[in-house]
């Protein structure tokens, strides 16, 4: 790789300079560039492309899949039964291997697509000016200094300083800022502090021109315009790694440690203390290695998620990473945008504001669905109601929007999907009229057609019609005007009285203006609505703004005002009641303004709605800028509204939270939401209204646009964490009772130190039976207080005191069960002449070893008939004991004796009928039973074998009611020094730091999160400055006037 110098970049702020010295410093003109300086900058900053991430390859992904220790020794053992011809074990142990790493590449997420999906958004063509003329050239090729042409319909193609508007050039920008309105653009200059939103005179790449045109010089293309800036941080933001993953990584590391050990001593005992043959010692170790290691959980853990994930998908949650799942359930804290998630991204028409009365005004959304009520929330009759609409009608006919039915649109849960045409504000006009009657927008318009009009611009704020009567000639005409409040009413003269559009009086000019701004401090949008008669002498093709603000003395009527919202959404407000009720905080964080943010806060209920707006502390994105990290971290568990934040205030936000201990949760639709989705714990997109950037740089995607589906899906982390502890609670003390079993029997004399179980018996029980019995625990249902406790603690373990006991105490009585059986019937079964051959060939060699003094010579154990039918003993109990015990898991604190243990969880009964159907084909099946090292036993064995199973349920329950109490709190003192079964550090591990642990637990790779993988890393990058550039030693793209300093 060359040697880069690293630039550090001081932002040019565009918006704070000049038009003039804008020009001066691009070394362009109103002319544009000529054709030779294009093409020279074309070759010193690069295409107008974003950078794209680099991928990993096949073979690095599956080497990421198989890059932890406990695969290792899977392969290890596998090796070690090749060398010694066990190609059954071989097989066996291989494809627990294949299995485990076939799953992590399937259930492996898509690669990391969000830069693409911007790449997608940009513009493929651009209008330009260069030597004077107009050009139509490739988007790609637009260079800092470019003077771009831009009207309705375009997509900016690159960041532009505006220095000519004409015809209320209007850009929707909610794709960056969550600003709901298309934003009326000027060539003023702008404060240096402003927000993104506030820069009124850039127009920014990706975002639509709605209305107007205008013409920009190109300041920033690529990588360095505004979308370019979040496809970075998309690319740079490390992905936080699940709390599931961190304690399978610490779980695999114990296990190893473990299982390295136990191997140890039992080769040495075998080998050298016994005088096992080599080969026969090396099969006990890797029988003990097998038993260990939970080689069925990982396939269970991820099948687990995956039922979650399909449960989730069913209730309109997609889960685009299995791990996911989990996290859901240790949520803290979910960071919300306002736009489109909190609530609908639809203007609607909130209050109704006459000389007599405020009305309001049912519905959410541009769905033509609600009522007219009075102040004390009453329905309004018909009659009332069609003189209402007469008096706003010109909110109606003053306006250039449209909205249609979409019966092919993406919601199943919507039968009927109204989509607007273009403004916001005068589609909610629209919805508004048709709530109070209108059937059809376009023929109520024909029956009074516009002659005549003034169009809506920023100077004025205000848009004005004339209508005639009707559609026979001669008919008289009426001026209808909508407008700004504080615009409109020093135009009137009168004012509708007793909401009756015959009765006028005087106006009140007080009166409206007082309404007006207590709507406003609502935050809600006021309009003025007014009408009067107008001369037919007055109409003309050249009608302006003077109509009105020139006249000799005012002559409008004032009709009222509508107060105009972007609602929440009824599902949100109830979905964040819930949400606090399980003890988890709500934010917003959105780049609209701070009063809109307040009252969209107030009436969620994200702060008390009874306070005061006074009392209410909303930080916008300049005073976050100002601040640094610990100034951020002692502000952000306070605060709950952030208005005015760009994306990197949301980043922001979401780390100081996670260096605070919290668990985030960051939803978001827009391509500014991208960065931060992908940086919180779970990012959740929309997947209706959400962008493609979105949905990409999340983890999970709402197919309903739904917040409450978040409250829902947190439930389901929870319950998804409730059973992997019970399947964990499971799986440890059947692998300790497989292992040390083994172990003891060299211990313990039995029979010559015979071994109850063999490798291919106990890999058996880990990937059937194992797995059966932990499906069968993943499916059951959620407790009954799931929603009412509090989250999770930030590193609760797995691995905790609960397992930790269980490793001995259950275990302990399994071993003891399994050699029992073992024991007894070896000693209560004849001894066959291969057993004798054995005990006078053991004889024989310890005679030779005392006579020559010492030495060695190892024997090899024969497969007796009678060693065969012991271990098919051995082997039942092992399995019967572990199915009476996955009873005793269903229930972690509850007693198993209950009606829930036969009604709730069918798949329980299911499970035990399957394995028991196993076991009896694996003990009777010549052949079969010959390759389990197994022999069919008789009436006698098995009614111990039931006998001991029950004891093990019942003692386990025993244990669990007295346990809790006198057990428990020995346990957890005798582990604190051990530090296996306490919380983690609250430090924040990121998925870059945990890339250093080489000790990763088995189940790590069954998860699809790539963890060998870097991020992307933005490339050198030329600056062209005012006066002397600063090249960095790559070519790259450029934003002009960016200044830099070497480090």
């Amino acid at each position: 790789m060359p040697d880069v110098e690293l630039i550090v970049v001081e932002e040019t702020k565009w918006h704070a300079i000049p038009v003039a010295e804008i020009l001066k410093m691009q070394s362009t003109s109103p002319e544009g560039l000529f054709d030779s300086e294009a093409e020279a900058r074309l070759k010193q900053y690069g295409t107008n492309e974003l950078t794209p991430p680099p991928k990993p390859s096949f073979l690095m992904k599956v080497f990421i899949q198989i890059n932890n220790i406990l695969i290792y020794i899977l392969i290890a053992a596998a090796i070690v039964a090749g060398v010694l011809q066990d190609w059954a074990e071989v097989a066996l142990i291989g494809g627990v291997v294949v299995i485990n790493v076939t799953i992590g590449l399937v259930q492996e997420g898509r690669a990391e697509q969000a830069a693409a999906a911007i790449q997608g958004m940009l513009s493929s063509k651009a209008t330009v000016i260069r030597s004077g003329e107009r050009k139509l050239i490739d988007a790609k090729n637009v260079v800092p200094g470019d003077v771009c042409f831009i009207q309705a319909g375009d997509r900016c193609p690159a960041d532009l300083r505006m220095i000519e508007v004409t015809g209320n050039c209007g850009i929707l920008e909610a794709m960056l800022t969550g600003e709901s309105n298309p934003i009326s653009k000027h060539t003023d200059v702008c404060l240096p502090q402003s927000a993104l939103g506030d820069r009124k005179n850039m127009a920014f790449s990706a975002t639509m021109v709605m209305t107007g045109q205008g013409k920009g010089v190109v300041c920033g293309t690529g990588d360095l315009a505004e979308i370019g800036k979040i496809s970075a941080m998309v690319s740079n933001v490390d992905s936080q790694k699940t709390n599931l993953m961190v304690q399978l990584e610490m779980f695999g590391r114990w296990i190893s440690v473990f299982v390295l050990i136990i191997a140890v001593i039992t080769f040495c005992v075998a080998y050298l203390v016994h005088d096992f043959e080599l080969g026969d010692a090396f099969k006990s170790t890797v029988a003990i290695a097998v038993a260990i290691i939970p080689e069925g959980l990982p396939a269970v853990v991820t099948i687990s998620l995956a039922l979650a994930m399909q449960m989730l998908a069913n209730n309109n949650a997609i889960i685009r990473q299995l791990p996911a799942v989990e996290t859901l359930g240790s949520v803290t804290v979910i960071c919300s945008d306002k736009t489109g998630t909190l609530t609908k991204n639809e203007m609607t028409v909130q209050l109704m504001q006459t000389s007599t009365q405020q009305y309001k005004m049912t519905g959410v959304g541009y769905s033509p669905v609600g009522v007219v009520q009075d102040e004390n929330s009453k329905d309004l009759p018909d009659e009332k109601v069609a003189r209402m609409l007469k008096m706003f009608e010109g909110a109606v006919l003053c306006n250039d929007a449209g909205i249609f039915k979409n019966l092919n649109h993406k919601n199943p849960n919507v039968p009927v999907a109204w989509e607007p045409i273009g403004y916001p504000t005068e589609v909610a006009l629209l919805t508004m009229g048709m709530k109070m009657g209108i059937t059809e927008v376009k023929d109520f318009k024909a029956q009074q057609p516009r002659v005549g009009g003034v169009p809506f611009a920023s100077e004025h704020k205000f848009m004005c019609c004339v209508h005639a009567a009707s559609t026979a000639p001669g008919a008289p005409l009426t001026i209808h005007v909508k407008g700004a409040p504080d615009r409109l009413i020093p135009q009137c003269k009168n004012q509708v009285m007793d909401d009756d559009l015959s009765k006028v009086g005087p106006i009140d000019e007080n009166y409206w203006q007082d309404k007006a701004s207590q709507m406003s401090g609502l935050g809600l949008r006021c309009l003025a609505i007014c009408r009067a008669d107008f001369d037919p002498k007055d109409l003309s093709d050249n009608m302006d703004a003077d109509l009105l603000l020139k006249a000799p003395t005012p002559f409008l009527t004032m009709i009222g005002v509508v107060a105009i919202l972007d609602p929440p959404r009824p599902e949100a407000i109830e979905g964040v009641a819930v949400a606090q009720m399980a003890g988890i905080v709500v934010k917003m964080i959105t780049g609209d303004h701070p009063a809109t943010a307040t009252a969209i806060a107030k009436m969620l209920g994200i702060v008390d709605p009874k306070l005061q707006e006074s009392s209410i502390r909303t930080y916008t994105g300049p005073e976050l800028d100002a601040m640094d990290d610990e100034g951020m971290d002692s502000i952000v568990l306070e605060c709950n509204v952030f208005a005015r934040a760009s994306p990197e205030n949301k980043i922001r936000i979401v780390k100081s939270l996670q260096r605070r201990g919290q668990t985030v949760s960051m939803t978001g639709d827009g391509v500014n939401d991208a960065p931060a989705l992908k940086a919180a714990n779970i990012g959740v997109a929309m997947g209706i209204t959400g962008t493609d950037v979105s949905k990409e740089a999340a983890k999970m995607v709402l197919a309903d646009d739904n917040f409450a589906t978040i409250v829902k899906a947190v439930r389901e982390g929870r319950r998804v964490w409730d059973n992997l502890v019970k399947i964990l609670l499971y799986n440890m003390p059947v692998n300790f009772a497989q292992g040390l079993s083994v172990f003891f029997a060299y211990i313990v004399d039995i029979d010559g130190h015979q071994v109850p179980l063999t490798a291919i018996q106990v890999l058996y029980v880990n990937m059937i039976t194992s797995v059966t019995m932990g499906l069968m625990l993943a499916m059951e249902p959620a407790e009954a207080d799931i929603m009412t406790r509090p989250p999770r603690r930030k590193g609760k373990r797995l691995f905790g005191k609960m397992v930790f006991w269980h490793c001995f105490f259950v275990s302990g009585i399994m071993v003891v069960c399994v050699l029992g059986n073992f024991a007894f019937t070896l000693g209560n079964i004849e001894k066959g002449a291969e057993d004798y051959a054995y005990e006078a060939e053991k004889a024989a060699v310890k005679m030779e070893r005392a006579a020559e003094g010492g030495g060695r010579r190892a024997i090899r154990v024969p497969k007796t008939a009678r060693l065969m039918e012991a271990r098919a003993v051995a082997f039942n109990m092992l399995v019967f004991a572990e199915m009476a015990y996955a009873l005793n898991c269903r229930f972690l604190k509850d007693s198993a004796f209950n009606f829930k243990m036969f009604t709730e969880n069918k798949w329980c009964w299911v499970a035990i009928a399957v394995t028991t159907v196993f076991q009896i084909f694996l003990t009777y099946t010549p052949g079969v039973n010959e390759i389990f090292s197994n022999a069919p036993i008789g009436a006698a064995s098995w009614a111990l074998i039931l006998a001991c199973a029950l004891a093990v349920f019942v003692l386990v329950e025993v244990e669990k009611a007295v346990g809790i109490y006198y057990i428990m709190p020995s346990v957890k003192k005798g582990c604190a020094p051990w530090g296996c079964c306490t919380g983690e550090d609250e430090q924040e591990r990121t998925q870059s730091e945990l890339n250093q642990v080489q000790f990763i637990a088995s189940g790590a790779s069954t998860f699809g999160l790539p963890s060998g993988t870097g991020s992307a890393e933005a490339g050198p990058r030329a600056r062209l400055g005012s006066a002397n550039p600063v090249r960095a030693s790559s070519p790259g793209r450029a934003a002009a006037g960016a200044s830099g300093r070497k480090v």
